[in-house]
C-alpha cells in the first residue's frame, strides 16, 4: 500500500507540475503561413510569453497532420540572410519571444496536402522536461492584403 501511496503522490506532483507550467505559457498573435501552390513546406509564427517566474525552454514542436515541424532562425551571414536550425529557445521568466517572417520561426515539412488561408492547423509545443502546450493556429493568405486608396 505505501508503494501505491508513494506513486499516487509523485504522479500528483507531476500532474500540478505540468499544470503550473500551463499557467505560465500563453501564445498570441499566431498563424501559419499558406502553402506555396507545388510545395511541401511553411512555417508558423506566433509570440509565446512566460508568465510564470522560472524560464522555460522550448525544444520542439509536433502536429498529427505534419510530419516534421523543426525550430529555425534567419541569421545574417556573410551579407547574406540564412536560415538554420535550432536545438531549442530559452524564454525568460517573464519576458516573451516573437516568432516572426525573417526571425525565429517554426518549419513545417512534409504537408501531405497544401494549407489554405480560412483553415486552422493544431500544433503542439514542446518544453524542456515533457510539458507540451497545443495551439491551434489559422492559416494565413500568402497574398498580401489590398491597401484601400481613398480619393478626395
Amino acid at each position: 500500500m505505501k508503494t501505491f501511496s508513494t506513486l499516487f503522490s509523485a504522479l500528483l506532483l507531476i500532474a500540478s507540475s505540468f499544470s503550473v507550467m500551463a499557467q505560465q505559457v500563453a501564445v498570441s498573435d499566431g498563424h501559419v503561413r499558406e502553402v506555396i501552390p507545388g510545395n511541401t513546406v511553411t512555417s508558423a509564427y506566433m509570440t509565446i510569453s512566460n508568465t510564470g517566474k522560472s524560464g522555460l525552454k522550448l525544444v520542439g514542436a509536433k502536429s498529427d497532420t505534419i510530419p516534421r515541424i523543426e525550430i529555425h532562425e534567419h541569421i545574417m551571414a556573410d551579407g547574406m540572410m540564412k536560415m538554420r536550425q535550432k536545438s531549442h529557445i530559452d524564454i525568460a521568466a517573464g519576458d516573451n519571444v516573437v516568432l516572426q517572417p525573417m526571425g525565429l520561426h517554426l518549419m513545417l515539412f512534409g504537408l501531405s496536402s497544401p494549407v489554405k488561408a480560412g483553415q486552422s492547423q493544431d500544433i503542439t509545443l514542446i518544453f524542456e522536461g515533457g510539458f507540451e502546450y497545443k495551439v491551434t493556429l489559422p492559416v494565413h493568405s500568402i497574398k498580401k492584403a489590398k491597401k484601400h486608396h481613398h480619393h478626395h
